[in-house]
C-alpha cells in the first residue's frame, strides 16, 4: 500500500507540474559589458599545418568579403542560410574528413534550425573551409567542454563554439587568429530594477557583490565560468558572496531565473540576447507546446529521438547480455574449490575486476576508455556506442557477478554432488545443472539490472553517443523551452520500465510453468 501511495503521489506531483506557477515572467539582459574577449578556433596543440592554413583561409574570407557576408546573414538576416547536417558519433581523421566539434545552441554562431539542421557563422565558415580544401564536413554537437577533450584526444580537427582565447587555454591548445570580438552580460528577471542605472562594468560587479545568500549561473567551461567563479589566469576576483552554479547550456541556466532557482547568469552577449527572447517568447504552458510540436514534426528530430530510443535499448540489451556472460564467468571462479595455485590467483583477479567496476561511477569508466585508453593506445575510429555498449557490459558483469554468485548458493549443494556422482566434471554439473537453476533464482534481479542499464544509458553522452536523454535535450535546449521534452522523455523512460517488467513477469510465468510440467 506504501508504495502504490507513492507512486500516486510521483505521478499527481509529474501531472500537477501543468499547474505550477512560475516565480518570474521573463528575463532581461543588463546592457552593460562586463569583460572583453575575442574568439578563435582550437586545434590541438602542435596542429602547426591546421593552424597555418586556417588562418591563410580565414584572412582571405575577411578581405574578400565573404566572412561579412556570413555575419550578416546571422546577425542582420540578410542573405540565404546554408544548414549541414550534424552527428554525435565518432570519426576517424582522415584525408577526406574535416571533423568539427561544437555545442548548440549558442546562435548565432551554431544552432539546429527546425529542419534539424546545424547553422551558424562558425558553421558556415567550417563549410567553406572544407569545400574550399575538397573535404567532407563533419560536424559533432557535443558538450562545450567535451570540445577540448575531443580535439585534444583526436577525435575532431577543430573546435568551434564561440571559444574564448586566453593565456590558460593558450598553455594547452593552439588556436587560430581571433574572428570576432565578444564580453559577457548579466542576465536577471525582468522585474529586477537594481541594475538599471548601470552604464560600467564596474558599477554591475560593485551592486553583485553586496548580494547575499543568492546562486549565479554560468555555462561550464565557458567564460562565465571563470568570471563568476574567479581566476587568476583570467583576472576575474569572482563573487564569493554568490554561490556559483554551473549548467550544460546557458540555456538551461537562463530558464533557472524563469523558474526562481538562480539570482542571475553571465553569459556571451550574442547568443545571451537571442536566448533571451526565445525564453519570453515561449513563457507560456500552451507555447511551450506548440515549440515542441513543431519540433519534433521535423524529420530530422523524428529521427533523432528514434535513434536515441534505439541506443538505449540497444546499450541495456547487449550491455545485459556481456554483463551475464561476464558475471556468470566471474561467479564460477568465486564459488569453484581454490585447491590449485592458479583458481586462487584468478580469486584475487575477479575480487580485484569486481572492486573496481562497483566502485568507480560508470559516467568515469566511460570517460577513461574514450578519452584517455583508446587514445593511449593509438587506437581511432572506434564508436563511441561501440565504447558504450562494452563498458555498460564490463560494469554490469561485476554486479551480476554478485548476483549470480549468491543464485548459485541457492541452489542445493546435492545438486552439485548429484553432478558429480554421476561421472560429470564440475565444469559440466555447473553449465547443465547449477548455473540453469540459479538463473532462474535470480531472474527478478537481473530484471532490476536491466532496468538500472536502461535508466543509467543517460550517461552515454558524456561520450558524444546519441541516447533519449540526448535526443530530448538537444530538442529542449534547441527550442529554448526543455520543461515538455524532459516530461515526455521521462514518460518513455517510465514506459519502457513498465514493458520491461511485464516481460519479466511472463519470462518468469513461463519458468515457474514449465517447472511444474515437469
Amino acid at each position: 500500500m506504501k508504495k502504490h501511495g507513492l507512486l500516486a503521489l510521483g505521478l499527481v506531483s509529474l501531472l500537477g507540474l501543468s499547474g505550477c506557477s512560475q516565480t518570474n515572467d521573463t528575463v532581461k539582459t543588463i546592457d552593460v559589458k562586463l569583460t572583453d574577449e575575442n574568439y578563435a578556433y582550437v586545434v590541438k596543440q602542435g596542429n602547426v599545418t591546421l593552424q597555418n592554413d586556417f588562418n591563410e583561409f580565414l584572412e582571405e574570407i575577411q578581405n574578400d568579403g565573404t566572412f561579412d557576408e556570413i555575419v550578416a546573414k546571422y546577425f542582420e538576416g540578410i542573405g540565404e542560410k546554408e544548414g549541414v547536417s550534424f552527428i554525435t558519433d565518432s570519426v576517424e581523421n582522415t584525408e577526406d574528413k574535416f571533423v568539427v566539434a561544437t555545442n548548440c545552441p549558442f546562435s548565432p554562431f551554431e544552432y539546429v534550425g527546425d529542419d534539424g539542421l546545424m547553422y551558424g557563422l562558425d558553421i558556415e565558415v567550417a563549410k567553406l573551409y572544407a569545400d574550399a580544401h575538397d573535404l567532407d564536413l563533419v560536424v559533432k554537437n557535443i558538450d562545450f567542454d567535451a570540445i577540448f577533450t575531443d580535439v585534444d584526444s583526436g577525435y575532431a580537427d577543430i573546435g568551434m563554439a564561440g571559444i574564448t582565447v586566453n593565456a590558460e587555454r593558450e598553455a594547452l591548445y593552439d588556436f587560430t587568429d581571433a574572428y570576432y570580438e565578444a564580453s559577457q552580460k548579466l542576465i536577471v528577471s525582468a522585474d529586477n530594477t537594481l541594475f538599471d542605472d548601470c552604464t560600467t562594468a564596474a558599477e554591475v560587479e560593485e551592486i553583485l557583490k553586496t548580494i547575499e545568500g543568492e546562486k549565479l549561473g554560468y555555462q561550464i567551461g565557458t567564460t562565465g565560468n571563470w568570471y563568476v567563479a574567479g581566476d587568476d589566469y583570467w583576472g576575474f576576483d569572482g563573487f564569493a558572496n554568490f554561490e556559483a552554479k554551473g549548467y550544460k547550456t546557458a540555456q538551461l541556466a537562463i530558464q533557472d531565473i524563469v523558474n526562481g532557482q538562480i539570482y542571475g547568469v553571465i553569459v556571451d552577449e550574442a547568443p545571451g540576447a537571442i536566448m533571451v527572447e526565445a525564453i519570453n517568447n515561449v513563457n507560456s504552458w500552451e507555447a511551450k507546446w506548440d515549440v515542441f510540436v513543431s519540433s519534433i514534426s521535423s524529420p530530422k528530430f523524428q529521427q533523432l529521438i528514434l535513434t536515441g530510443l534505439l541506443n538505449t535499448v540497444l546499450i541495456a540489451v547487449l550491455g545485459l547480455l556481456i554483463g551475464i556472460v561476464v558475471g556468470t564467468l566471474l561467479a564460477i571462479v568465486k564459488v569453484a574449490p581454490k585447491y590449485s595455485k592458479i583458481m586462487r590467483v584468478l580469486d584475487k583477479i575477479c575480487t580485484v575486476y569486481i572492486a573496481i567496476f562497483r566502485g568507480t561511477p560508470m559516467v568515469v569508466q566511460l570517460l577513461l576508455a574514450y578519452y584517455v585508453f583508446l587514445p593511449i593506445c593509438g587506437v581511432k575510429g572506434v564508436e563511441p556506442l561501440t565504447v558504450g555498449i562494452i563498458v555498460f557490459g564490463l560494469n554490469s558483469g561485476a554486479y551480476v557477478a554478485e548476483i549470480m554468485r549468491g543464485g548459485i548458493n541457492s541452489v542445493d549443494k546435492g545438486q552439485l554432488e548429484a553432478g558429480r556422482a554421476l561421472g560429470l566434471s564440475y565444469k559440466t554439473t555447473m553449465m547443465k545443472i547449477v548455473i540453469p537453476q540459479a538463473i532462474k533464482n535470480i531472474l527478478p534481479t537481473l530484471g532490476n539490472e536491466f532496468i538500472t542499464l536502461i535508466k543509467e544509458t543517460s550517461v552515454v553522452s558524456f561520450i558524444t553517443v546519441i541516447d533519449l536523454y540526448t535526443a530530448f535535450n538537444t530538442i529542449g535546449t534547441n527550442s529554448y523551452s526543455v520543461v515538455i521534452p524532459y516530461l515526455v522523455m521521462a514518460v518513455i523512460y517510465i514506459l519502457l520500465v513498465v514493458v520491461i517488467t511485464l516481460l519479466i513477469k511472463l519470462l518468469e510465468k513461463g519458468l515457474a510453468k514449465s517447472d511444474r510440467s515437469h
